[in-house]
């Protein structure tokens, strides 16, 4: 038998369409009920998180608020300290050979960019 015969039979015996044998109105209730659990689920979990933000994360930023502002009033009274106990200045720092090196001139002259001169060395007399 030639091929297009063969192809002429298959094509000729009755074969089943494959529709979709769910109901319209099956797949709209089974829609609805996945948009309400999606939207149940997204009501709980919005709660969970208000709930993780109220309780968890603003008392821990309060601690944490109060813990850094303790560390910082000590480390102003220790500077007030040394420059009590200095006149008013704070002590020079070591002079070490690492810090500080310039090979080459900065535009701006030879301190930092935001230099301050309460805090950092000034290298203008140095030179």
């Amino acid at each position: 038998m030639s091929m297009l015969a063969r192809r002429a039979v298959i094509r000729a015996l009755p074969r089943s369409r494959g529709y979709a044998n769910t109901t319209a109105e099956l797949m709209k209730t089974n829609y609805h009920e996945k948009q309400a659990a999606l939207s149940s689920h997204a009501a709980e979990t919005t709660e969970l998180w208000r709930k993780i933000s109220f309780y968890v994360c603003l008392p821990g930023i309060v601690v944490a608020a109060l813990w850094v502002r303790n560390v910082e009033a000590e480390h102003a009274e220790h500077a007030h300290h040394l420059r009590a106990e200095n006149d008013g200045h704070l002590p020079e720092p070591p002079r070490y050979d690492y810090l500080n090196k310039r090979t080459k001139p900065f535009p701006w002259g030879a301190n930092s960019l935001f230099f301050n001169p309460h805090v950092q060395r000034d290298l203008t007399a140095e030179e």
